[in-house]
């Protein structure tokens, strides 16, 4: 199957994922919010490398750019766009910054080190992803010059993802400190971009095995990895945090919870009446993943839980249905806020994002 062919499930899988983000950054009860981290991301990253090709670049700098206008200029205009919006906020309050301050949070975006207050910062995931696709560029040049196919690319790429992911938890577990640019998280994950990698070849066979039989199993695993991880191991999945508890419920979990989302993506997109009611906007939050995902970022802290208030519901509830009902809340907000966002930047703005106009 060429690169180029877009995948139904794909892009369905992608708003599955979306949605879990929505979930994780807002009030959710805690088991779910564990069930949803164990996985989440990494159905970003899977796919990710699943999609990844370097076909059309004839050496590094034009690949090197395409992510820099693809990945790190959106990111930066995503998030400083916000930053002014908050400013004028905070000046009309009268908390004004001084020129040391902007200088300051501008440097930021240098360094790039999530997590530091008063620095500007590109959203993780995507200084994350952009060093990840920097070594798949590598990774598929040295495969390609070792002319490695069918079972000697697949266990090259195996020995790769294993070894990447067994280095990215000790860093996680042994040495836990943040590094510039998502380092040190795009090292905990960079595993499943090479097993996204590794299995674009067998696409159609994967397609196969999607089953809807096999989504209640993957799920059974998911939950007993995410039980055992924390009531076994005191330990949970926090990507952005790079705290990942016990490294086979960690693996496990997400390979399992990695195969049910795209098990159910598979589904829709082959069951006729579920494609023709959920396809469209499965499809189109799927292919506007990034633009919702750098919306999120800012709303979720203090407007969405300013907007659930406004209707009575408090994220800071210890009531389950409380916490249900603005975990809803929170996801029809974030849709309601991001949808005009992206049909802004695809409309007048696709440059910025490295697309051409429609």
């Amino acid at each position: 199957m060429k690169s180029s062919v877009r995948i139904p499930y794909v892009d369905y899988a992608k708003a599955f994922a979306i949605v879990g983000v929505f979930i994780m950054h807002s009030a959710a009860p805690a088991g779910l919010s564990a069930v949803v981290s164990a996985y989440d991301m990494m159905v970003f990253f899977f796919l990710s490398g699943f999609v990844f090709s370097i076909r059309k670049y004839r050496s590094f700098w034009p690949f090197l750019w395409n992510k820099i206008r693809t990945l790190i200029i959106p990111g930066v205009f995503l998030s400083v766009v916000p930053f002014f919006v908050e400013r004028a906020i905070g000046i009309a309050r009268g908390d004004s910054w001084n020129a040391a301050q902007y200088a300051r949070y501008f440097a930021g975006y240098v360094i790039n080190l999530r997590g530091r207050e008063g620095f500007g910062v590109i959203p993780w995931f995507l200084s994350c992803l952009f060093l990840m696709e920097i070594g798949g560029y590598v990774l598929i040049r040295i495969v390609n010059y070792l002319r490695l196919d069918g079972m000697r690319r697949v266990t090259l790429l195996g020995v790769v993802a294993v070894v990447s992911l067994a280095v990215g938890w000790m860093y996680s577990a042994y040495i836990h400190v943040v590094l510039p640019w998502g380092g040190d998280v795009a090292m905990s994950m960079f595993g499943f971009f090479v097993m996204g990698i590794m299995i674009r070849p067998y696409a159609q066979a994967l397609h196969r095995a999607l089953t809807a039989w096999s989504i209640l199993p993957a799920v059974v695993v998911l939950v007993i990895a995410v039980l055992v991880n924390g009531r076994v191991f005191n330990g949970s999945v926090n990507p952005y945090m790079n705290d990942l508890g016990n490294p086979l419920c960690f693996v496990l979990g997400a390979i399992a919870g990695v195969w049910a989302v795209l098990a159910v993506s598979r589904m829709i997109s082959d069951t006729p009446w579920l494609n023709r009611m959920l396809g469209r906007p499965l499809s189109y939050c799927g292919r506007n993943t990034l633009v919702f995902y750098c919306i999120n970022v800012p709303i979720y802290p203090s407007l969405i839980p300013w907007l659930l208030g406004l209707i009575g519901l408090d994220m800071a509830s210890s009531n389950i249905g409380t916490l249900l009902l603005c975990c809803l809340g929170a996801i029809l907000i974030n849709l309601v806020i991001c949808i005009p966002c992206a049909e802004i930047m695809n409309r007048w703005l696709p440059g910025v994002l490295g697309r051409k106009k429609r």
